[in-house]
């Protein structure tokens, strides 16, 4: 497969996950918002935002949250760039994705909202880009062919969302009360699936353990630990020559697994912040040995011609 497709194929993943799980934290923002009415708004928005690596936005206000990682087209943060750039990518890949997954991401783009929303509006916008989110995982998973472009595009979504669960379980340090991990839960979409393995016993410490290292919930950073790993190897095995790199890059997720599956819980909510922080890390660096492995661009050719007399 040509490496510009296989990136394309690969940030179509990460923008449409991204888009998604920003959706998710974004809902889990407003809920605590909402049932923690001690919480200050200014520094609940700050925590957040920090949480996404943005730290240009000097005393943000909810409407500064929504448009930072909601609606404005100039933010890479944002909801609307990711689906914007998952759009661009498409386009790029246009020769070898279906074409109801190309419709289903400029039908996305076209329908996004072009003016500023309150409070009111997000909650409608969030659950429609997770709807969105959710047909675009559906058609791919139906109809595309299990071969080099899907394994890329999956390993795409899943570091994504690994990544993004950890910022969302770190979400839950941000306030106190027992709140906080009832609304991670439902922001990662997994509340009724906890209660039902847990069997409607609750502690902070097994819902942790549920979004953390239960590799039976699909939306925790365990299970897409362990799909990304999936995905890597079978790259490997039809490009023998990164074969090494591959190697190397499943190496630095198993041993995050093992990091995570064996370690003490109390430990892991004691240090929830550097525990997530070390898990985006392994996910940033999975990012750029991915890509200078597989997506690296060859030197342009120069063109040469003859000297004319």
């Amino acid at each position: 497969m040509l490496s510009r497709i296989a990136e394309s194929l690969f940030w179509i993943g990460r923008y449409v996950e991204r888009a998604e799980d920003t959706a998710r934290l974004l809902q889990t923002h407003l809920r605590m918002l909402i049932e923690d009415t001690q919480a200050a708004e200014v520094d609940a928005c700050r925590n957040l935002l920090a949480l996404m690596s943005v730290d240009h936005v000097g005393e943000p206000t909810l409407s500064d949250l929504l448009r930072v990682l909601g609606y404005d087209p100039s933010e890479p943060t944002s909801i609307y760039f990711c689906c914007a750039a998952a759009r661009d990518n498409a386009r790029r890949a246009r020769e070898v994705i279906p074409l109801d997954l190309w419709e289903c991401v400029n039908t996305t783009w076209h329908q996004l909202p072009t003016t500023p929303f309150g409070t009111s509006g997000a909650h409608v916008f969030l659950n429609w880009v997770r709807e969105r989110s959710a047909m675009f995982a559906g058609i791919s998973r139906g109809i595309m062919v299990r071969d080099d472009g899907w394994e890329f595009m999956s390993l795409g979504r899943s570091l994504e969302q690994v990544d993004m669960t950890s910022r969302l379980v770190a979400s839950a340090s941000l306030t106190h009360g027992s709140s906080q991990w009832p609304a991670v839960l439902r922001g990662c979409g997994g509340h009724d699936a906890f209660l039902r393995t847990y069997r409607g016993l609750y502690t902070d410490r097994e819902a942790a353990k549920f979004l953390i290292v239960d590799a039976r919930f699909p939306r925790s950073i365990m299970h897409g630990l362990i799909a990304a790993t999936d995905s890597l190897q079978k790259v490997a095995q039809n490009n023998v020559a990164t074969a090494q790199h591959a190697q190397t890059t499943v190496r630095s997720l198993g041993q995050l697994r093992a990091r995570l599956e064996y370690a003490d819980l109390d430990d892991l909510l004691a240090n929830l912040n550097r525990e997530m922080s070390a898990v985006q890390d392994v996910t940033a660096q999975v990012t750029i040995t991915v890509s200078t492995s597989y997506f690296a661009a060859a030197d342009p050719t120069a063109w040469k011609t003859e000297a004319t007399r």
